[in-house]
């Protein structure tokens, strides 16, 4: 069973912050090559391109409000194992899709309100280059 099928509110928040993240992506001149690619059992949230880079991004959605005490931004979440789950996907895609292109992981956080049954994004924070081989490596 694929785990990106079983809808729960966790999951449900996060399709919406992608959905989110695509339509900042598009209006600022990328174009979205892939949505939840995975290989290896990685998965890569989005893949878009802009001025000839392909941009490996996560995104990580929260709640407005919901803080987790532990945490001080949405992207303090991509740990170390996960950045190294990104760039090994990042790298078979390259291999066979755009072996010529430059690449960048860059996290986007979506800071979501939810208005009774209605969602609205709050913010939403492009960071570029977020991280790179050697912050992958790094053992917490």
């Amino acid at each position: 069973m694929n785990i990106l099928k079983i809808l729960t509110p966790k999951r449900s928040l996060g399709n919406f912050g992608e959905r989110a993240a695509c339509k900042y992506l598009k209006k600022n001149g990328y174009k979205i090559l892939e949505r939840n690619y995975v290989a290896f059992n990685k998965e890569i949230d989005v893949i878009a391109a802009r001025d000839g880079v392909t941009a490996f991004i996560e995104v990580k959605t929260r709640t407005d409000g919901v803080e987790n005490p532990n945490e001080q931004r949405p992207a303090s979440a991509v740990t170390p194992e996960k950045q190294r789950g990104i760039i090994t996907a990042a790298k078979c895609y390259l291999g066979f899709n755009r072996p010529d292109t430059r690449a960048r992981l860059d996290v986007i956080e979506v800071l979501v309100k939810n208005g009774g049954k209605r969602r609205r994004v709050v913010e939403i924070k492009h960071l570029k280059g977020a991280f790179n081989l050697n912050t992958a490596h790094r053992r917490k």
